[in-house]
């Protein structure tokens, strides 16, 4: 579990646990009061306290976790998440399967609605569907998708085996923030395994918490379509780029026909995805 100068969702998600979980709670290079709350706190649960001194990012943050492990199974989490019973053992029988490589549980917002994100890897076709608005008519054309076809799924909470994130090497560092679960869908799916929608395994996600207390929305934004360009991009070769400036033509023509600051937010985005590296 990853936190962020954020001791009170921690504390919740810590205590939504099971008993007999190996919980390994790694401070992002919190400030010395909430840390030492945070090591007060797993010091009371019997969770493992792990620190940076500095902000690593995402990627870099679990990864620290995940060499402290010592289990055959592993949970990516989030820290503004609840975990509602029975959800960790539902995850983890999906797990039994060896052609499934990630499990992924049914996301709800703190009002109870659903927010399981899940969508395409955008390629040529659904680049070009995107920029000519034919999506709108054909649905195989549209980023978005339900989770039960996602080709990968957002996770704030996913289950996976140890053997097959050693195999993938880890959480994708490329990134500081955002994109990290396409990356981790991506790497997956090139090793010939499944993801698994589990949807009666249930979690409650206060979605971007820790993001939300340095940026606005349309800093978020143009944060997570920066990182679903570049993501993009860099994992397809030159269909990625192909497809990425489709996309980003079809931002860009949006921005200029609807303007308003979130699609101006977007199409910035959309551009740094493009240049970045």
């Amino acid at each position: 579990m990853l936190t962020w100068e954020d001791f009170e969702r921690t504390n919740g998600c810590v205590k939504s646990l099971p008993p007999d979980a190996e919980i390994i709670v790694v401070d992002n290079g919190s400030a010395a009061e909430i840390s030492a709350a945070l090591r007060a706190m797993c010091d009371e649960t019997g969770a493992r306290y792990v620190r940076s001194e500095t902000n690593l990012g995402y990627a870099k943050g679990m990864n620290l976790g995940v060499r402290h492990s010592t289990r055959s199974r592993v949970i990516l989490s989030n820290n503004d998440i609840v975990v509602q019973p029975g959800a960790i053992e539902k995850l983890l029988a999906r797990l039994d399967d060896p052609a499934v490589g990630a499990a992924f549980p049914k996301v709800l917002d703190v009002t109870g609605k659903d927010q399981t994100a899940a969508g395409r890897f955008l390629t040529v076709a659904t680049g070009l569907g995107h920029a000519t608005g034919l999506s709108v008519l054909f649905p195989r054309l549209r980023i978005v998708s339900t989770p039960e076809h996602g080709d990968w799924l957002s996770g704030p909470f996913v289950a996976i085996r140890r053997q097959t994130l050693d195999e993938i090497g880890g959480v994708d560092e490329s990134s500081f923030f955002y994109s990290e679960d396409l990356r981790l869908c991506w790497a997956i799916r090139r090793r010939g395994l499944r993801l698994a929608y589990v949807p009666e395994a249930v979690v409650t996600h206060e979605d971007d918490a820790s993001a939300k207390v340095r940026w606005g929305a349309e800093e978020i934004s143009r944060r997570q379509t920066r990182e679903f360009i570049r993501a993009s991009r860099e994992l397809a070769g030159w269909r990625g780029t192909i497809a990425c400036s489709a996309y980003t033509f079809g931002v860009l023509l949006r921005a200029v026909v609807g303007g308003g600051p979130a699609r101006r937010a977007v199409a910035r985005g959309a551009l740094e995805g493009m240049s970045t590296r």
